[in-house]
């Protein structure tokens, strides 16, 4: 009998499906990967020997993000995940329209029409989310539970849960911590988990979810999973949605890689081991190093008068006794495993077995995120944050030193300056590196690190290598895609600590400088290979590891409530009293606001009932004190004083209470006002606009512009939505201050319409002050008469929101002024929140910061509450283009000054200008205490509150002391000058060939050029050592190059300078010279970076007309000869020839270019040549095209080599040419000349404008024998785009989305990727409209993100996308029925396993 077999390699289990050529089952297997998949494949292999003969297995297979593993030569048929998992569904169910599969990594939606005969759509998760079996074993291990234990618990649990977060892993266990330490009731805190899984999947696919649904994975053994996605999806529905299971829900991908496989002849044996591919970098090994300790508690013998410290963490509890002279007696340390009471009472009792009942206890402190709670619960006499009670611990051992502490959720840092707290920081809410990360990677990995297993394989490592450090889900997929490629665990666990210390250093201490002393501290540093790793890493400095370095924060606790009390007497109840108490916790939502918190209570015999969770004094607050008003709200008052509920008798209109109507609410109401509309303002933000706003958004999306979808998901059935296009937010100061607004917020109104639906609904004015008013009304007037007025109504009433909005502006600087006098008489402390007023006023969002600072006794401020006009941001910056920029500056130069004021930046994971803007903030500030916060949509008060208390205890405590020095501004400014005719040599970095011909253009007029090495892995690893990550991925990997350029040849720039293309604005590359000047000078390379900006049309290169006229015409020239080796790959005669004669005309071309000689003779040559080298005989491949952010589309180090991957996926390729960037440029400039009304500008740009398009057509025709596809024009590709969103955003998403656009239209093309940095602004507009057009067209058209680490969603996406158009292509249909005939057999056979 003859058989199929097919493998489904996950990035944690093999599963194995073996059928005969009837197509029945004869066996279900499955295997966990541990040290390799390819181990986990041949224990399977090995097992079906038991019944089956190999020789009989004839076809076979694969899918799955391990399925490299198989060698080619064995002939087994690959499919992506996608297609195995529809085809196994449809054998068995081929009523399905909608499949949802969860596995270990990756979460699937796909939609299904007519079965595999039509495109089917799949939405996945993006590189970075939460909800896949995965995190769930991870929660289910953080917690003590079994799996099986977790659905049971889950299904328990009734009523309306707590919220979690749907988009990130480590959001969710923020919250879920959060919840733990707030005495949720575990069965909620799995339930909401559930919830949260639910939520995310729903959020893949827009509208409703087609039935019958079927769900099927790994995951849909949870049944708690299962009934929550009923509940979400039948909400999302209208009506009850059933979410049915199939049998054999955990095989259906194997069973469908099988079906798929049965016309295939393929060999099945036992795979060969792979050898470790040398595609990653291999760094220097780990140095054994070795500290003795004792981790058990000493037994107390004699009796004595002590101080008990307990530090309730996220993952461990711990308590000490102290005595009298602050001696150590006896400590415990165990895991909280989500239930802090029970642990506490745990830890209570092991205390009593150490002999703790022979101690007089004289005070108790308690600290950690649980301190709230336990320090009611057992009787508190002292509740700190961590950092103050970590800090006083460490003062023991060495009162100079600076601390590094890595706890189980949070990492710590606390600098001193002479003994005194200058700055402090914690993890931000997306960070890996703690010890959660490494506990959970190594039990992925079936190494224990609490008996020494991880650290001994790691010293055995002969090297390390990049495994990630910025995010646990990302480094997770690094160290599966290591395993897939053979790199033995012993790299992997090495590698794993190597980059908690790198993580720790860029995420952390980034640009901060430590001393020469630094105590480690926490219990992660119980494992050597980390303590190795920090040596490596801090090389020169003394490192000292505390001997209790897991109690370390219980002894500061310790320690500070022994100076508190003093003989005052102790609240403490006592270790047998706490540990017989009942305590009965339950959870209800208060609705006495629009907050709706989630309340925790927690009774206990004979004493009132405590309440947790409330953010104001209806029940016990955390802070024991009432609500406070403060200038945010007076600012509110102000702000929203035009808007009369239910007032006006025309038209309807909505306003969400979102982004930038924080600043601008008073135009845009004033303005309704005067036309007598009835006026709906959203209310505050709440959970359930949260909740909305997540599910209606944009994954990648920031937490501002999702909670636009949530606030105007609320306004039902008013007549029109209005929210405005703001693209500039003031006057213009030159071309480099142009007081833009981020490209997000920019598309904003056209992101919203395409999500929910609005059509002419949504009424979008564009708001661009750059000169003055007149722009603003004549585009209010245009919204006006939309809704039925006159233009003369429209400007009437725009002026009026035009005074409503001055208004408001003097009355804000004048409440400013008076809050400084008052401050500044008064000799309170001041804390100016640095952020967006959309975050800093939405009390909603940001969880209540500026009323919890008012509550910890400091005042905060507004930043436009200060003076900032009276600072020049120019004095600081020679680009400051973003409004908000300048705003930042200037209030970070006062606040500086002031001694009564310190600065707290409130800020949103991913956002873009920040991660720039944000580095001057911080130099300006100097040596002054600076906190950072970053908020998303999780909500987790308690990392908050923390936070904010220890930046309050940090503040008084510098406050008291003597001040720190002052950086001057001259030490801070940022700048970059244009090519000068300097005689030094140019240093250019390898974006794409098109450098060589532009190097060799300004060869030909003077200029000495070095074109840097292509990029690869040495270029991100060292720009990582002066990054935080945030930064795009093109900033990294040129600064990279310079890197790498100065260490291989040592040169230290006396004879270089650099070149980085730049702009000013909107988007963050018009920063990039500016910074990569400063980040070298940190490792001696004193590298001036010349710059040339595109608002210019790049005429600051000053080398002349005829060099930038030479310089076009190589680049159209070398568009030109990538499109021809993009037509000749996919079909040449032998393997290679492309690609030699690529290499051999772009030398040509660049020395055709430095000679000044016409490139027509070049060109003919090359298409003859590259039609040569064709397969006539060849069937053509389906046409896509790329477009998306300029560097990653064109560098192939940066996209992992995009093109040449979608070509082995049986596609041919066209990129988005280079001229069409330069195209774009000319086109502004002309646009920016007409509104200035600058007649020479006007008349120069069109001559150049002319020029550039005779001198493309006429290269573009010497190679048309070829390419049959003409360029479009930038007037042509803005018009396509035109519908969506409009040509005054100006950013790369206008090109990209009318491009792409036009390929749909095409029916040569059968569809298109949009590829984007990790965080590019542009390209998250256009992955946030591509659904729609997708539906629009019938054509696939995906988004891809890349970040510079190793992953294999990005591939498994292409192949999917690749294998979509081939199955529904007309070129197909013969497979089609045959797969339709396949998918008919029948199943009714019996399953054996």
């Amino acid at each position: 009998m003859a058989f199929s077999l097919g493998l489904d390699i996950g990035s944690i289990r093999v599963k194995l499906a073996l059928i005969d050529d009837a197509g029945k089952v004869i066996r279900l297997d499955s295997e966990k990967i541990t040290s390799s998949p390819t181990t986990a494949v041949n224990s399977l292999i090995s097992r079906l020997g038991d019944g089956v003969s190999l020789e009989q297995i004839v076809s076979a297979g694969v899918s799955g993000s391990g399925n490299g593993i198989i060698p080619k030569e064995f002939n087994w048929a690959c499919y992506s995940s996608p297609l195995s998992i529809a085809a196994g569904l449809l054998h068995y169910h081929p009523d399905g329209k909608t499949i949802i599969a969860i596995g270990g990594q990756s979460s699937l939606v796909i939609g299904l029409k007519d079965g595999l005969t039509k495109p089917w759509q799949v939405a996945s998760t993006p590189l970075c989310a939460v909800g896949t079996g995965r995190f769930l074993e991870q929660q289910a291990y953080r917690l003590g539970i079994s799996l099986e234990d977790f659905s049971r618990l889950a299904l328990e649990y009734s009523g309306s849960p707590p919220r979690i977060a749907a988009r990130c892993s480590v959001f969710a266990k923020t919250d879920l911590i959060h919840l733990q330490q707030k005495g949720t009731p575990l069965n909620a805190m799995l339930y909401s988990l559930c919830e949260s899984v639910a939520r995310m999947v729903a959020s893949l696919k827009k509208g409703a979810f087609p039935e019958p649904i079927y769900f099927v994975g790994g995951v849909a053994a949870n049944k708690a999973i299962a009934r929550s996605l009923g509940d979400v999806l039948s909400t999302r529905n209208g009506h009850r949605a059933e979410i049915i299971i199939p049998e054999n829900y955990l095989y259906i991908e194997a069973l469908g890689s099988a079906l798929l496989s049965t016309k295939k002849k393929s060999q099945v044996v036992m795979l060969p081991e792979i050898q470790a591919r040398q595609s990653h970098l291999e760094m220097p090994s780990l140095k054994k190093i070795t500290h003795h300790y004792s981790s058990s508690g000493h037994r107390i013998k004699v009796p004595a008068t002590g101080y008990l410290g307990v530090d309730v963490g996220s993952t461990s509890t711990k308590a000490v006794i102290i005595n009298s002279s602050g001696r150590l007696l006896t400590k415990n340390y165990l895991m909280t495993a989500g239930k802090p009471v029970e642990a506490v009472k745990d830890v209570f009792r092991n205390l009593l077995g150490l002999g703790a009942d022979k101690v007089k206890i004289a005070g108790v402190g308690v600290t950690g995120s649980g301190r709230y709670l336990i320090g009611s619960f057992i009787g508190a006499d002292l509740i700190k944050n961590e950092i103050t009670a970590q800090t006083r611990a460490a003062a023991e051992i060495d009162a100079e030193a600076d601390i590094i502490e890595i706890g189980g959720q949070d990492s710590k840092l606390v600098i001193k300056k002479n003994g005194v707290v200058v700055d402090y920081q914690m993890n931000k809410a997306c960070a890996a590196g703690t010890g959660s990360f490494i506990d959970e990677l190594a039990e992925m990995l079936g190494i224990s690190v609490k008996n020494g297993d991880f650290a001994e394989l790691a010293f055995k490592a002969p090297y390390t290598i990049d495994v990630g450090s910025k995010c646990t889900a990302f480094s997770a997929q690094a160290v599966a895609l290591a395993q897939q490629e053979g790199i033995s665990l012993e790299v992997i666990t090495a590698s794993l600590a190597s980059s908690i210390a790198k993580n720790y250093l860029s995420k952390v201490v980034g640009s901060r400088k430590l001393s020469n002393k630094v105590i480690l501290t926490g219990a992660v540093f119980y494992n050597q290979a980390i303590i190795s790793a920090f040596h490596e890493q801090l090389e020169g400095k003394t490192l000292a590891v505390a001997e209790d370095r897991e109690v370390s924060g219980a002894i500061g606790a310790a320690i500070l409530v022994k100076e508190k009390v003093s003989g005052q007497g102790s609240s403490f109840k006592g270790f047998k009293e706490v540990i017989d108490s009942e305590c009965v916790r339950s959870t209800f939502t208060c609705k006495a606001c629009e907050d709706n918190c989630t309340i925790t209570r927690m009774r206990m015999p004979n004493e009132k009932p405590t309440f947790y969770g409330s953010r104001c004094d209806r029940f016990d607050s955390h802070l024991s004190q009432a609500r406070k008003e403060t200038s945010f709200d007076e600012r509110g008052k102000i702000l929203f004083q035009e808007y009369k509920e239910n007032s006006g008798t025309g038209p309807s209109v909505g306003i969400p209470r979102a982004l930038l109507l924080y600043d601008y609410a008073p135009l845009i109401i004033g303005f309704l006002n005067a036309l007598g509309a009835r006026v709906v303002l959203s209310s505050k933000t709440t959970k359930e606009i949260i909740e909305q706003a997540v599910e209606l958004s944009y994954s990648d999306s920031c937490f501002p512009l999702k909670l636009l979808h949530g606030h105007a998901a609320k306004f039902g059935d008013l007549d029109y939505i209005l929210y405005p296009c703001a693209i500039r937010l003031g006057k213009k100061d030159g071309n480099e201050n142009q007081k833009y607004a981020c490209p997000l917020v920019q598309a904003s109104p056209f992101i919203l319409r395409q999500a929910l639906n609005l059509g002419e609904r949504l009424l979008a004015p564009i708001i661009d002050f750059s000169r003055g008013n007149d722009d603003v009304m004549n585009s209010l007037a245009d919204v006006a008469i939309k809704m039925g007025f006159s233009r003369s109504q429209g400007k009437k009433a725009a002026q009026s929101g035009i005074l409503a909005q001055q208004k408001f502006e003097t009355d804000r600087v004048a409440l400013g002024r008076k809050l400084l006098d008052q401050l500044h008489e008064s000799g309170e402390l001041g804390v100016v929140i640095f952020s967006r007023s959309y975050m800093s006023q939405d009390s909603g969002a940001n969880l209540g910061i500026a009323e919890t600072l008012a509550q910890l006794g400091v005042v905060p401020i507004p930043l436009d509450y200060l003076p900032l006009d009276s600072v020049d941001p120019k004095e600081y910056s020679d680009r400051p283009y973003w409004l908000y920029e300048s705003k930042h500056i200037a209030g970070a130069a006062i606040t500086a000054q002031d001694q009564q004021l310190y600065g707290l930046i409130v800020t949103n994971f991913g956002c873009g200008p920040n991660s720039f803007m944000l580095k001057t903030v911080e130099d300006i500030m100097g040596a002054k205490p600076l906190g950072q916060l970053e908020i998303d949509e999780h909500a987790a008060e308690t990392g908050i509150v923390t936070r904010l208390e220890a930046f309050v205890d940090t503040i008084k405590g510098f406050a008291d002391s003597d001040k720190g020095h002052m950086v001057r501004s001259q030490d801070i400014y940022r700048g970059a000058s244009p090519l000068n005719n300097s005689k030094k040599t140019l240093l250019m970095t390898r974006m794409a060939p098109h450098v060589e011909v532009v190097a060799a253009a300004m060869e030909a007029y003077g200029t000495r050029v070095v074109v840097l090495p292509e990029s690869d892995q040495r270029s991100l690893h060292y720009s990582n050592q002066l990054t935080s990550g945030t930064e795009c991925l093109p900033y990294r990997i040129t600064l990279g190059d310079f890197m790498k350029f100065y260490y291989d040849e040592g040169i230290h720039g006396e004879e270089f300078e650099g070149f980085m293309a730049g702009a000013y604005g909107p988007c963050r590359f018009g920063k990039y010279a500016i910074e990569q000047a400063r980040a070298l000078k940190e490792i001696g390379f004193y590298l001036p970076i010349r710059t040339a900006v595109s608002n210019n049309a790049y005429r600051d290169l000053n080398l002349g007309q005829d060099f930038e006229r030479l310089a076009w015409k190589g680049i159209v020239a070398m568009d030109c000869l990538e499109r021809l080796v993009w037509r000749t790959r996919p079909y040449e005669k032998q393997l290679g020839s492309a690609d030699q004669l690529f290499t051999e005309y772009t030398r040509r071309l660049a020395d055709c270019i430095r000679r000044k000689d016409t490139v027509d003779n070049i060109l003919r040559q090359a298409t003859d040549e590259f039609s040569s080298l064709i397969d006539s005989e060849r069937q053509r491949k389906p046409l896509v095209g790329i477009n998306g952010e300029i560097y990653l589309r064109s560098n192939k180090f940066s996209n992992n080599d995009l093109v040449r991957v979608c070509e082995e996926a049986g596609l041919e390729v066209v990129v988005s040419p280079m001229g069409e960037w330069f195209r774009y440029t000319s086109h502004r400039s002309v646009e920016d000349a007409l509104r200035s009304r600058n007649i020479k500008k006007i008349i120069r740009g069109y001559l150049k404008k002319m020029v550039q398009e005779h001198d493309e057509g006429s290269v573009a025709n010497l190679c048309r024998d070829l390419l049959d596809e003409e360029e479009p024009s930038t007037a042509e590709i803005l018009k396509s785009s035109s519908e969506y969103l409009s040509s005054q955003c100006g950013s790369e998403a206008v090109l990209s989305i009318g491009s792409g656009i036009r390929w749909m239209q095409n029916p040569k093309f059968s569809g298109a990727i949009s590829v984007m940095p990790h965080g590019c602004m542009p390209g998250g507009i256009v992955a946030a409209m591509l659904d729609k057009f997708s539906t629009i067209y019938q054509k696939p058209w995906i988004s891809l993100t890349y970040d510079g680490f190793a992953e294999t969603n990005n591939l498994a996406r292409i192949n999917n996308f690749a294998e979509v158009i081939r199955y529904c292509s007309k070129e197909n249909q013969a497979e089609q029925l045959d797969s339709s005939v396949l998918l008919g057999i029948s199943s009714n056979s019996p399953i054996t396993d």
